[in-house]
């Protein structure tokens, strides 16, 4: 693909998410005997993604309030549009839920033309669970510490330096992308189906850096097996607070990238609400809500309106800033 920003003004137009005509079967739905069946959750990335983590957290809480376990499904791949056009086409039962987050606004720009549904239209938001700063992290060996010495090296080695990031086209991979454009330096990219396997690679040496969630990397930057560089929030992260931002570092790069629950969008609005009241009440569990953010996620929890919101906000967002970077995919 030579140039990425390929979606019009239609696919803004197509977003009034809620208001698709229903089937007879999706009126039909009992939302009081809610969930009558097995929930499927599809997680868009390798077993192990901060993704992954999330989906399993939150899913051992749901099975409390619903008294059975959902089924954490892995269909990664594709920047994770393989399994979110799998719920897209899915019933509208509320049995099939996908994590998505800034992936589907993400994947409307970068993809929209080429793919078999259309991520703005054909999903509906449960809720936006999670923020997640990005982090940029390097082998210890690199022999690196602060962003100024990480630029250097960069310069010093124009393209040659291998960076990771779980999936082409993601919010990672695009924070990484601005942090070449505003400090001219350039960088061979390493795109992974996932962000698990991006992991395994920089710690067995395949990576010199990788940009990812904060959440995947954690533990190993504590156990210094990783060496963290910056985060690409405005402000610290508790769970690493003495990791600075990229502005703190000399850079103005600031990116939040965020997690959600998706359904189809055909799914009645009662059944969302009630789905998004379990999801809720799952996150904001005091054991959940300690561990996420213990990892660096921020339990956000919001409605499905502010969640639908979020991604027509992404959409905007990240639409100028590809446009205004010209940043292209092979």
């Amino acid at each position: 693909m030579s140039n990425v920003f390929k979606v019009v003004a239609p696919l803004l137009m197509s977003a009034a998410i809620a208001t698709a005509p229903l089937s007879a079967f999706a009126q039909s739905v009992d939302v009081s005997k809610y969930p009558q069946d097995n929930v499927k959750i599809i997680v868009t990335a390798s077993a192990g993604a901060s993704s992954d983590a999330l989906a399993r957290t939150v899913g051992r809480e749901l099975g409390k309030i619903w008294g059975k376990d959902p089924v954490i499904e892995n269909v990664g791949g594709g920047s994770g549009n393989i399994g979110l056009e799998q719920v897209a086409h899915s019933k509208p039962d509320g049995l099939t839920i996908a994590v998505g987050g800034d992936k589907v606004p993400l994947n409307a720009i970068f993809f929209g033309a080429e793919l078999k549904y259309d991520p703005i239209k054909d999903l509906s938001t449960v809720t936006k669970a999670v923020a997640n700063p990005s982090i940029l992290v390097v082998r210890p060996d690199l022999g690196v510490k602060t962003l100024d010495e990480y630029l250097k090296l960069a310069r010093s080695k124009p393209g040659q330096l291998n960076i990771g990031t779980p999936g082409n086209g993601s919010a990672h991979h695009l924070t990484h992308l601005l942090l070449g454009q505003k400090t001219d330096t350039s960088y061979t990219y390493a795109p992974y189906k996932g962000g698990a396997p991006a992991v395994t690679d920089i710690l067995g040496g395949h990576l010199d850096g990788l940009i990812i969630t904060l959440a995947a990397v954690t533990e190993h930057v504590r156990a210094g097996r990783l060496v963290p560089i910056a985060v690409s929030t405005a402000k610290r992260s508790t769970a690493l607070p003495d990791v600075p931002t990229f502005q703190e570092a000399g850079v103005d790069v600031v990116n939040e990238s965020w997690q959600g629950f998706h359904v189809p969008a055909g799914t009645p609005r009662p059944l969302v609400e009630r789905i998004n009241k379990d999801f809720v009440k799952a996150l904001n569990a005091p054991e959940v809500k300690n561990f996420l953010e213990g990892q660096g996620f921020v339990v956000v929890a919001s409605s499905p309106e502010e969640g639908d919101k979020t991604v027509l906000d992404s959409f905007k967002k990240y639409g100028e800033v590809i446009k205004a970077a010209n940043i292209k995919l092979d």
